[in-house]
């Protein structure tokens, strides 16, 4: 399943004036190895889609956006449906889905399986996808900014008042 975005773009035409068009574009799924990169990539922003779901078979589908990370769990909510039923649950963080032991993940290309722990048969409780967010959550720095104190020369690392020699 991929996500369609549309895009708005300017050009100037040859008279000088602008022109407003759309382009379409599609996001390609995370490919995921482990619980310690999928923990990463899901924080504020991230799009998820359900591709199937034994106990939620409402959520299957539905493009979700990460709300919230705790080291345990996260929130999401329906894109561009504020008053969805899975919005509004948990006083408006959205719908809370945990995190497993890695042992209950099937991490196959990009398609992150979900084992049943309670059935104890080895089932699946759900299938998802992961996409690159449109944005960041306002106040959050992307990778680029959280790393642009830190400057590697010569084999050194130097950050704001300290000095680390590799």
């Amino acid at each position: 399943m991929e996500i369609r975005l549309r895009r708005f773009f300017i050009a100037s035409n040859q008279t000088g004036g602008l022109k407003i068009g759309a382009k379409n574009e599609q996001k390609a799924p995370l490919r995921i190895k482990n619980l310690a990169e999928l923990k990463r990539c899901i924080r504020p922003g991230t799009e998820l889609v359900a591709t199937s779901h034994s106990k939620y078979p409402a959520l299957v589908g539905l493009v979700r956006v990460v709300t919230e990370v705790q080291t345990n769990a996260y929130y999401s909510v329906v894109k561009d449906q504020p008053t969805h039923q899975y919005s509004t649950c948990n006083y408006g963080k959205g719908f809370r889905s945990d995190f497993e032991k890695a042992s209950n993940y099937l991490f196959e290309g990009t398609t992150i399986k979900v084992l049943d722990r309670r059935s104890g048969d080895g089932s699946v409780l759900y299938e998802m996808e992961l996409y690159p967010g449109e944005c960041l959550v306002l106040g959050q720095k992307n990778d680029m900014e959280e790393n642009a104190d830190i400057r590697e020369d010569n084999g050194e690392i130097k950050q704001e008042g300290m000095n680390m020699t590799l």
